[in-house]
Parts: C-alpha cells; sequence; structure tokens
C-alpha cells in the first residue's frame, strides 16, 4: 500500500534491532500501533515493518540502495533500546543516520506548495507548533553515552515516548499486561500506544495540509535584514551574544505566556486536564562538544527564566531549584513532582563556529507531552540585524498583554559581546559558590572595565562582593565598601535592577543591622522581582533577627519554598527559627533537608553541629564538623565550632591545635576576627577573646548575627562586653 502523499513509499518506518524483538516485542508493538492507527485516522496507512532484519550487515554490503526507498517515508520511528545506539549496526547506520541526513538537508518548512514539497525532518503543525518527522520509541533507559550520541545526531535534547517498566533493579519494555501501579514510572501500555498514534496523526495532518506560505515563516526563515536608510548591510561587529538571548528569551516569553493565558491558541488533539500556571527552566544542554561553552547554555537559560518571572500569574522555579537536575538526565515527571510545576521548558545549543542552533521544547511534566517546540537556526552574526525590531514589537505585545499596566520586561544594557560574554562567564562561576566566587570577582571586573555602563555586571559584582565578606573570604569592610559602590552604581544605571537592591538588603541586615534600610531595599528587590529568593531569604533574616517576629520569618521561609523548593538556604534559615524557638528536633529536620541538597555548605554543616550537641549527640556533631572539614576546604568557621566542642568534650589538646591552626594562617589569608575570638574563648584564652570580638565588631562580621542563637555562653561572654547595639 503506498503512502498517504505522492512520492513517498511509505506512511511510517520502523527502525529497531533484532534482538528487541526475540521476545516479539516490537512485533506485538507494531500490530497495536495499527489497531490504534486504524481507530484514530480515517484512512489506512502504511507501515514498513521488516521482521527479518539485516542486522549486522556490514559497510561493504551494498544495502543503501535497497534502503533509499523505503526510507522515503512520512514519519520514522526509531525503537530505542539499550542496543540500538551502535554506530556500528545496521540499524543505526543505514536506517536512523541515514534518514536524518536524507531529511535534514532538506529546508525547513519548504516553500513548495501542496503535498509533492520536498519535505524537511520537521514540520509545521496547524497549531503554530513544530514537530519531528523522527519519532523515538523508548523501550530501555540508556546509558549517558549513548544518550548523548543520539542527542549528537538530532541536534537537540532527546524526546521520546517511552514504553519502560521500571521498579527496583529493572529496566525492560513495558507490556500490555504490565499493570500501571506496579511500574514506578506509571505508564501504562494502551495509554502509549495511543500517545504514538495522536503523535502521528498530528504529523499525517500537517503534512497533508500544508500551511499557506504567507503563514508558514519562522524566526527561522527570517532574512537577514540589511540597513535600509543607509542601502547597505547592516554592520555586526559591534554585536555581542547577550543581543540573541533576548531575541530568544523575548520570544519564549510571548510565547509562553500566551499559552498560558490563551490555551485556545495552543489547541491539539490532546488537552491538559487541568492547566496549573507552572513552569521550570531546565538549564539547557550544552551541544557544542566544548565544556568551556557551558556557560553559555547555562546563561541563556537563566535568562529565560528570569523573563518567564515577570509574566503575572505564572509561578516560576528559581534557579537554584531547576539547575539542581542539570546533567542528571531525570524523568520529567520527576522533577515535576520534585518542583510542583505542571510544565518544563528544556533545550539545547549547539555553537560550531559562526553557526548557532537553539532548540526549546515546553512539555507537561504530567506526561511528558510535548506542547510547544521550536528550533533556531542562525549564523551568530546574522541575528543581531534584526534584534532590535523583533525585541520591541515583541516588548510592545508582552506590556499589552501579559505584564501589568506600566510594568516593562527589562533586559540586559550590554553594549558589546566582550563584557557580556565576560558577564555570562561571571555569572557561570558565581553561581557554583565556593572558589568560584574569586574567579567570578574577577569576571565581572573585566566586563565592567570592558563596558562601565553595563548595569548587570555591576549588581553582580556587588551580590561577589557581599556574599564572599559572609563566608569571609575577604575582609568585611572592605567587602561591605565595594558592595555598596557597585550596588548604587547599578541602582543609577537600572533603576529596576533587583539584585543591586537585594546586595544592599543583604548588607543592612547582615552586617549593619539598619532595620529600615533594609526593609526597604529588600521590599523594592522583591517587588521587581518577585521569584528572587536570595531576597526572600535576606528577608527571613530582617524579621527573625530584627524584628524578631519568628513567626513572619518562618511564614516568608515557607512562601519562598513554594517557587525555589530545593533552594537549601531557605532550610538553613527555618532550620535556624526552629532552633532559636528551642525546637531543635525540628530544626534538625531542616538542616539534614538543606544538606541533601547542598553538602558543602559551611552554615548548615555548622549549624547542625550545633542541633546535634543540644540534642546530647556530641559524638555526632564532632563528626559532623571534621567530614565537613574534608568537604570545604578547612573552612575557618568549621574550624573555630570544632575548636569549641572539642574544649567541651574534654579534648583540649586538639582544641588548642585548631586554635594555633587558626593564628597560623593569618599569614596568607583572611580569617575573620569573629573565629578567632570564638576559638580563644573556648581554649580558656578571655583577653584575646575580648580584643578579637571587639574587632570583629569594628569590622562587622556576619557572625555576631547568628551567635546568639547557636552558642549562649559566648553570646553571654560577648554581651557583658557592651558593646553598641
Amino acid at each position: 500500500m503506498p503512502s498517504l502523499i505522492q512520492e513517498y513509499e511509505y506512511d511510517i518506518f520502523i527502525s529497531y534491532r533484532h534482538n528487541d524483538n526475540r521476545s516479539g516485542w516490537v512485533t506485538e508493538f507494531v500490530n497495536a500501533l495499527q489497531e490504534e492507527l486504524a481507530a484514530t485516522i480515517k484512512e489506512p496507512l502504511s507501515i514498513y515493518f521488516d521482521k527479518n532484519p539485516h542486522d549486522g550487515l556490514l559497510e561493504t554490503h551494498n544495502v543503501d540502495k535497497s534502503l533509499e526507498g523505503k526510507l522515503k517515508c512520512l514519519i520514522f520511528i526509531p525503537i530505542i533500546s539499550q542496543t540500538y545506539c551502535d554506530t556500528k549496526s545496521f540499524a543505526w547506520q543505514h536506517e536512523f543516520v541515514a534518514f536524518n541526513k536524507m531529511f535534514s538537508e532538506a529546508s525547513p518548512f519548504s516553500s513548495g506548495e501542496g503535498p509533492g514539497m520536498r519535505l524537511g525532518r520537521d514540520v509545521k503543525l496547524s497549531n503554530g507548533n513544530v514537530a519531528s518527522r523522527i519519532l523515538p520509541i523508548k523501550i530501555h533507559e540508556v546509558d549517558a553515552e549513548d544518550k548523548t550520541l543520539l542527542e549528537n545526531e538530532l541536534g537537540g535534547v532527546l524526546r521520546a515516548i517511552e514504553f519502560i517498566f521500571k521498579s527496583s533493579g529493572v529496566n525492560r519494555p513495558l507490556t500490555s499486561s504490565d499493570k500501571r501501579e506496579d511500574n514506578a514510572n506509571k505508564t501504562f501500555y494502551r495509554d502509549q500506544v495511543n500517545k504514538v498514534a495522536n503523535a502521528i496523526k498530528e504529523v499525517i495532518t500537517a503534512l497533508r495540509n500544508p500551511m499557506p506560505q504567507s503563514q508558514r515563516a519562522t524566526i527561522n526563515e527570517q532574512p537577514a535584514y540589511a540597513d535600509a536608510s543607509a542601502g547597505r548591510p547592516a554592520t555586526n561587529s559591534s554585536r555581542n551574544k547577550k543581543l540573541l538571548v533576548a531575541v530568544i528569551s523575548l520570544i519564549l516569553l510571548l510565547t509562553i505566556g500566551g499559552y498560558f493565558l490563551y490555551p485556545k491558541l495552543f489547541s491539539s488533539s490532546k488537552q491538559v486536564d487541568v492547566l496549573d500556571k507552572s513552569i521550570a527552566v531546565l538549564p539547557f544542554e550544552n551541544m557544542s562538544g566544548d565544556a568551556t561553552q557551558e556557560y553559555f547554555s547555562d546563561g541563556i537559560s537563566e535568562e529565560i527564566l528570569n523573563s518567564l518571572a515577570q509574566i503575572e500569574g505564572l509561578k516560576v522555579t528559581g534557579r537554584t531549584s531547576s539547575f539542581q537536575f542539570k546533567g542528571k538526565g531525570m524523568d520529567l515527571k520527576e522533577v515535576g513532582e520534585k518542583l510542583g510545576v505542571a510544565t518544563i521548558l528544556e533545550g539545547s545549543i549547539r555553537k560550531q563556529n559562526d553557526q548557532l542552533r537553539i532548540t526549546v521544547q515546553l512539555v507537561s511534566a504530567k506526561d511528558g507531552y510535548h506542547l510547544w517546540s521550536e528550533r533556531f537556526d542562525r549564523k551568530i552574526t546574522d541575528v543581531f540585524a534584526i534584534q532590535d525590531e523583533i525585541a520591541l514589537a515583541v516588548s510592545a505585545k508582552l506590556k499589552l498583554t501579559l505584564l501589568k499596566p506600566g510594568k516593562e520586561v527589562t533586559a540586559t544594557k550590554a553594549t558589546n559581546q566582550e563584557a557580556y560574554d565576560l558577564y555570562l562567564q561571571g555569572r557561570f562561576f558565581f553561581n557554583q559558590r565556593g572558589e568560584g566566587l574569586i574567579k567570578g570577582l574577577d569576571l565581572f571586573k573585566q566586563s565592567i572595565k570592558a563596558d562601565s555602563t553595563f548595569s548587570q555586571a555591576q549588581a553582580a559584582l556587588a551580590l561577589n562582593y557581599v556574599i564572599m565578606s559572609y563566608y569571609y573570604m575577604i575582609p568585611t569592610l572592605y567587602g561591605i565598601e565595594e558592595g555598596k559602590k557597585y550596588a548604587n552604581a547599578a541602582i543609577q544605571l537600572d533603576p529596576r535592577s533587583s539584585d543591586a537592591y537585594t546586595a544592599l538588603g543583604f548588607i543592612e541586615v547582615n552586617f549593619e543591622r539598619n532595620g529600615p534600610k533594609a526593609k526597604a531595599n529588600l521590599g523594592r528587590a522583591l517587588e521587581l522581582n518577585p521569584n528572587n529568593t536570595l531576597a526572600t531569604a535576606v528577608m527571613g533574616n530582617y524579621f527573625q533577627f530584627i524584628e524578631n517576629e519568628k513567626d513572619k520569618a518562618i511564614e516568608i521561609c515557607f512562601e519562598a519554598i513554594k517557587h525555589d523548593p530545593l533552594y537549601f538556604v531557605i532550610y538553613g534559615n527555618i532550620a535556624g527559627v526552629k532552633y532559636a524557638q528551642k525546637k531543635p528536633k525540628e530544626a534538625l529536620e531542616y538542616f539534614e533537608k538543606g544538606l541533601e541538597i547542598n553538602k558543602t555548605s559551611v552554615l548548615l554543616i555548622d549549624w547542625k553541629a550545633r542541633c546535634l550537641w543540644t540534642l546530647n549527640r556530641k559524638s555526632e556533631a564532632i563528626e559532623t564538623l571534621e567530614k565537613g572539614l574534608v568537604l570545604t576546604g578547612r573552612h575557618q568557621n568549621l574550624v573555630a565550632s570544632l575548636c569549641e566542642l572539642l574544649m567541651k568534650a574534654g579534648e583540649k589538646e586538639r582544641a588548642v591545635e585548631l586554635y594555633a591552626e587558626l593564628n597560623n594562617r593569618r599569614a596568607n589569608e583572611y580569617i575573620a576576627p569573629f573565629n578567632l575570638g570564638q576559638a580563644a574563648f573556648a581554649i580558656g584564652k578571655a583577653a584575646e577573646a575580648k580584643e578579637m570580638i571587639i574587632k570583629a565588631y569594628e569590622e562587622k562580621n556576619a557572625g555576631l548575627l547568628f551567635i546568639s542563637v547557636f552558642d549562649s555562653e559566648f553570646s553571654a561572654f560577648i554581651d557583658k562586653l557592651n558593646l553598641p547595639k
């Protein structure tokens, strides 16, 4: 039976490894699919399914010509198994790679009209979405290297309809006899077959009824604009990577925002039962084959997330939580459950020379169904010639339809490629914390040197300084001074900089105890970006330590968890309040939750140990600090706390050694007077402790804020010094 479309041999081609049909699984699937298609599509479809595949044939065998006609099909279905992704296998080389090459070379959304037009690999659906004519069926969880091989061939993230039965130690194909409740994936064989049939119907319908050429233009087809006023090509030398990010971010913002606000525009054969207006943006995969480009894919993901966060009524998971899943290849349903969202945006970026391909997909977290996808193929230089026109048009549309009156989409103020590129690299290291803060500091400075008017780099540098001060990586007073300088500079350049106001609020709560200013600046930061989790965390500290409203602090923390459920700092804040309320068992639970997310958090390790000590689990407390020293490179906070607990446990010799260690390290690094004072007090050096605490007060060490909660004896000693409050 010929294909529904003239010039094509088959409607569907099934590609599989011979071993995967030894049990008859592929044959059963094909039979089930034929039955489902008969109930889904009015006309019968032809399926090429070779029950005796020539698996193992060598490259020298003349098989290309014999398969060429059969591969000329409308939909190609590879059965992805643990053995399928083998570059030496017949199915991979002569079917999967051959089909992809054959139709990737055709222009997407060809300009030809009618059913006989030359088809590309991707097809525009009637609802404006884009689907691939390669429809993977996944019957096993595959190894990481196989997943990489697949995605490199496809040029984007692998998304497949899964027929996998999972339970403890089990990874096998789902069968028609399997019960949903026994399967960890909770998928049902008949439902999955129906998904395949519906996906085929969408593609077949689009191929048989192509959109008119006037409606088919996409961002992939936009011509390179010229400078009409000057009558010459627009120059691109001054354009920078950020402009591309702005274009993609704004387009995604409009499209996804429209999806949530106007669901009829995105109707399809599969409807989400109850649409929860929530989304997580997973870090885009770097498909460039160059690990040094990781910062660029992370940067685009973060910019898109920040843009989406401006849509009123849309819950957007915070960056810290979304990026917890980077590189883990987890099932999207599980990701959705952990983050509490209904939809997930994922994508990939491939950059080769001056060619850039960005692939994005909006997926239902409930069942993995693709709601929207798009691919952006560009030359890095060409895209900048049209960015202003696109950005202005989309921004105007957003202002009218998605945002509150008077609210505008904020974008970067970068003016040259070097500045933005350095900024993206700085953010990459800044988000790693620890030693990454040192690299971030240098890169943000370089970015500002390249463009002194770049407000985002100024705000990022301010945050970098204050967080380094908080962890005693630099002298506190110096960090405060520099943090204020760059935060105020950022606000001067861009009064809508949420990060800059966060930096000021951070200083006023943790170092200066300036309640009115802290509340005003943190309030402004959250007004500009309600999803700013760092600002929320600091606001929690404000209510706990300055207003002494512990219940309010807890309330704020739990609100933060709703949109950033894997932000470890928030769990530490909750635990700190619980500890202050004399609830050490509850506090310990939250300390451990935070450490499950970030096992190297200095403060969580420190406070967990003190909580264990309070619960009379003294050996565990000491062990926690000893392990923490290894994990954090012997952070000075933990050295001082271990010195204190060892002394209390009667191990004076070890405690004195730790005090000596801190003193000796002063020659090569900044050791906070607060930590020296804590260790000196622990081993009975009261005079030295007094000297150090007065100095810590003068230097505004952050430890003074928390000591009243976690160490009553040391706190009482400090109170007797009668330092101004």
